[in-house]
């Protein structure tokens, strides 16, 4: 398979994975952050395909994204949607894995690129995964929070949540 073909195919792969993981956390606000992903993933998958068809497109990073880390502002609303779903620290966890393996891709395809255009949607793409990871690693870190933490009343040195 092409490398192009691949990109392609792991885009879209991601996009399908994000949308199942969705459904299935649908009672709880997270599962706007998996549409959100899935939406972008389908984005860059499009990118490659027009870029691979050699049609014009624009690198334009989407910002909807980002802006819902405000889901983290209010932190005992997102703990109480978490409550319902055990195994969401896991399901972070494979959804970095799959973020960390799109970044060695477009590192690994920019530094390959043969010219400037195919280097800066490979940049592009790259920067975008890298935004994923770390916004999949907040909600880790905030959902697997309960596992790491044990705090007793009688000492007071809190870490900042």
């Amino acid at each position: 398979m092409e490398i192009m073909q691949f990109a392609i195919a792991m885009e879209k792969d991601g996009e399908k994975y994000y949308l199942e993981q969705a459904d299935k956390n649908g009672d709880n606000a997270l599962s706007v952050v998996f549409r959100l992903l899935a939406a972008d993933e389908a984005r860059h998958a499009d990118l490659l395909q027009r870029m691979q068809e050699d049609v014009a497109y624009e690198l334009e990073s989407d910002n909807r994204l980002t802006q819902q880390m405000d889901l983290f502002s209010n932190a005992e609303d997102f703990h109480a949607a978490v409550a319902a779903v055990p195994d969401q620290a896991e399901l972070y966890q494979a959804a970095q894995e799959k973020e960390r393996q799109s970044i060695e891709l477009y590192g690994d395809l920019k530094n390959k690129a043969s010219d400037d255009v195919s280097r800066a949607l490979f940049a592009f793409l790259l920067k975008e995964e890298q935004k994923h990871f770390t916004i999949l690693e907040e909600i880790f870190r905030h959902v697997n929070r309960p596992n790491e933490w044990v705090e007793s009343a009688e000492f007071g040195i809190r870490e900042e949540y």
